[in-house]
């Protein structure tokens, strides 16, 4: 049996991290299902037990089939919102409990974190927030406290009222039971106390807005935060100049894996391997998002590097450069207008920074030139970050991108170069110093994003490990709101 865990564990970790280092898979509904496809095939092979009820009852939740593309998952957590949406609808003592708990949070709490237009901080809660810290009201565990008096005790039910509307800080789901609201409205809770007006013509939501102080850090207990260490990394390498106050916290993720985890413990998945599943799952996601914005300009950046136009340059004259003189002269000649330069690469890259094929007018050129430029830095650090990590397609199984850094030059090097302590072209590829500092700066940026979204989910899901419990083999918390 421990055998066949850790086969699981090495093999889910796969799913989520392991691909070819040398290109980007396409992301169209790929990775996402085909993540799904391995995990469930791996859920089958286990014997009856704790662990695949607890694993199943991770993918009933999440759902990955609800999932249109991978664009779905970087953007809505569509597969969450289904499960909540169905409870609420069809669980009246759920729903009660749900619209209580979501009304005395609202109502005892701030609704923005700016209430001076000119005071300089994010109107969100911030990365310099905390429940009993910044915030000496607001006392740590102040939330969980309070969704366990709407859950009478039970640790699993306040999560999932917690997870609800803290899986995501916008589109957690469209919320309806008349029964319920109607009961409450012969109790004194109009329509407007227990639902906030939608905007641009969403749904009334009983969920708080994202500015509220239900996204507040160590609103479940003192170590549901991420470290002062990786809030400084974060500051340092993506908002230089910036304060912490200035950036939200994105705290979703963590309330949202607490409730995940919860719920594949309480399914009789062991705490230890809920933490892991979730980190995973974590990993998946930020690889997911990675690869949405890095493809094309990676797959183009390789298809210029091979150019022979831009291969037979002279050995001084730099990458970038001789992809810009190359383009622009196409341009000029309106060579790309021909039919047998449709696939040609430089062709594609005028088409993808939206520049017009006839460059033969100086202020149509001028202004290419500016979006290729504009173009050419994410493009570089795009391609390099492909080429370095891994990603792309094992076996015909297309996988998102990883933090997994197999090829390139050391994670030292590369943070002395991106801070402009050795100037020195560490990238290759005929690019300049100063290309190369500026992708290694970007790359370290992305890295961060692996480091920080994970971080919250393992933060998250030690909370839920250290108070959900397991339930009797068919039953569940939700199941039990009327108790």
């Amino acid at each position: 049996m421990t055998k066949l865990l850790c086969g699981v564990g090495f093999l889910w970790a796969l799913s989520a991290n392991a691909q070819d280092a040398m290109s980007v898979g396409p992301t169209d509904n790929n990775n996402i299902s085909s993540a799904d496809r391995i995990a469930r095939t791996l859920i089958e092979t286990l014997p009856d037990s704790g662990t695949k009820s607890g694993l199943l009852r991770y993918y009933q939740i999440l759902n990955p089939q609800a999932y249109t593309s991978d664009n779905d998952v970087a953007i809505n957590n569509t597969g969450v919102a289904h499960f909540f949406e169905y409870h609420f609808k069809n669980n009246a003592c759920f729903a009660e409990k749900a619209l209580r708990f979501y009304h005395d949070v609202r109502s005892t709490t701030k609704i923005s974190q700016k209430t001076n237009p000119e005071e300089k901080r994010n109107s969100r809660p911030s990365l310099g927030d905390k429940s009993g810290n910044t915030r000496k009201d607001l006392p740590e565990g102040w939330l969980y406290n309070k969704a366990l008096k709407y859950a009478n005790g039970n640790p699993n039910l306040a999560l999932t009222l917690i997870g609800m509307c803290g899986h995501d800080d916008t589109k957690q789901g469209n919320f309806a039971n008349s029964q319920v609201e109607s009961k409450l409205a012969n109790a004194g809770f109009n329509h407007e106390a227990l639902f906030l007006a939608g905007e641009d013509g969403a749904q009334d939501s009983p969920c708080p807005p994202l500015t509220s102080d239900f996204f507040i850090s160590g609103s479940l207990g003192r170590k549901d935060d991420i470290e002062d260490a990786l809030k400084k990394r974060i500051l340092k390498v993506q908002y230089p100049g910036k304060t912490s106050v200035q950036i939200a916290s994105k705290n979703y993720h963590v309330l949202g894996a607490a409730f995940m985890t919860c719920q594949m413990i309480e399914a009789g998945l062991s705490p230890f391997l809920a933490v892991r599943v979730e980190s995973m799952a974590a990993n998946l996601y930020r690889g997911i998002r990675l690869c949405q914005s890095i493809e094309v300009p990676a797959s183009l950046f390789w298809k210029l590097q091979r150019h022979p136009e831009i291969r037979k340059r002279p050995a001084s004259y730099r990458f970038e450069d001789a992809v810009i003189a190359k383009a622009l002269e196409y341009g000029r000649n309106k060579t790309c207008l021909s039919q047998k330069s449709k696939d040609d690469a430089l062709c594609e890259l005028l088409q993808t920074v939206g520049a017009p094929f006839d460059l033969s007018i100086q202020r149509l050129e001028d202004r290419a030139k500016g979006l290729i430029e504009k173009y050419m830095d994410n493009m570089i650090a795009s391609g390099l970050y492909a080429a370095w990590h891994v990603s792309g397609e094992i076996a015909g199984i297309s996988l998102p991108c990883s933090r997994s850094q197999l090829f390139g030059p050391h994670p030292f090097m590369k943070w002395l170069v991106s801070q402009a302590e050795v100037p020195l072209n560490i990238c290759g590829s005929g690019l300049s110093v100063e290309s190369c500092r500026k992708a290694l700066g970007t790359i370290s940026s992305w890295e961060i994003d692996f480091d920080w979204t994970v971080s919250q989910h393992m933060a998250g899901a030690k909370f839920a490990a250290s108070v959900c419990k397991p339930y009797p083999q068919g039953r569940s918390s939700m199941n039990e709101s009327c108790d």
